[in-house]
């Protein structure tokens, strides 16, 4: 019987081939998933345009023109929230914290007035400039009947009407005779309302103003009233000629002033005793009605 004859070294040869071409399809695959990686993370840290310091920027200090720049500069989506990309978003701006050259800055480390109130004095568009106002953020304490029922929110703009008892001199008397008697003039006019507490109202106001309202709080004799103006009228208003007494009132409407009685120099005349009317006598009791039965 012939045995059949088998060649191992072919079979050995095969094998290895096909386990060299497995490891350059290993390899190449390794190489393709290497080169997407790394391509893919090239893309998340692009060059981004964003805002950056020029030179240290202590906080606190308004940010003045040329102190920020813009420059391109590798971010990946996660430091890319909240990035600034336009300079002018920065003017007059004031930081919260420290900035050092080339630093990045984002729109949390601007300084707000808001805090934990939830308003801001300056409104979006304004900054601070060695010219401009300096606004301040005040409280008066307004009762809902001299607030226009105490419908007034937050933006609104009010005119605002201060009440004083004043002490004036009866002329016509001896010297050192005096009474009192109130006035009231329009004195503040175009205020925003920044927020509402319950009556206490936070206004808008230049310092000076500030001053004043805050004086005229500590003598406790001001009473404020508030009037809410049409959101499209900004004008100012002649005053000068304006303010009430009610001597002024009693003349304009031509109501009788009230006399003085008696006279300064009279004595109220004697009235005669109250004399109360005599209580009748009791009726007589009712006689009964006669019974059928007696007829």
């Amino acid at each position: 019987m012939e045995m059949e004859y088998k060649d191992t070294n072919r079979r050995g040869k095969i094998v290895i081939i096909v386990g060299v071409v497995l490891a350059l399809a290993a390899g190449g695959a390794a190489f393709y998933l290497i080169n997407q990686a790394q391509t893919s993370g090239t893309g998340e840290t692009e060059k981004v345009a964003v805002v950056v310091a020029a030179q240290v920027i202590p906080a606190r200090t308004p940010i003045e023109p040329g102190a920020v720049v813009v420059r391109e500069i590798p971010l990946d989506a996660a430091t890319q929230v909240g990035i600034i990309t336009d300079p002018k978003m920065l003017a007059g701006k004031v930081l919260a914290i420290p900035v050092a050259i080339g630093q990045p800055i984002y729109s949390n480390m601007i300084a707000s007035a808001a805090g934990q109130s939830g308003f801001n004095i300056l409104g979006p568009d304004e900054t601070v400039a060695p010219d401009s106002p300096a606004w301040r953020a005040i409280s008066i304490t307004i009762p809902d009947d001299r607030a226009v029922a105490g419908l007034l929110v937050a933006g609104q703009s009010i005119d605002i009407f201060m009440t004083a008892t004043m002490t004036v001199p009866v002329t016509t008397e001896p010297v050192g005779v005096y009474y009192s008697d109130m006035v009231t003039k329009i004195t503040y006019q175009d205020m925003v309302i920044l927020a509402r507490a319950g009556s206490q109202y936070i206004l808008k106001a230049p310092l000076p103003v500030a001053e004043e309202i805050n004086h005229m709080l500590a003598t406790g004799t001001i009473a404020f009233s508030a009037a809410l103006r049409p959101d499209q009228d900004v004008r100012y208003v002649d005053v000068s000629q304006l303010g009430e007494t009610t001597n002024r009132i009693l003349q304009k409407y031509g109501l009788p002033f009230p006399a003085i009685y008696p006279a300064p120099s009279a004595t109220i005349p004697p009235q005669p005793p109250i004399v109360y009317p005599t209580i009748p006598p009791s009726p007589p009791p009712a006689t009964p009605a006669p019974s059928p039965a007696a007829t």
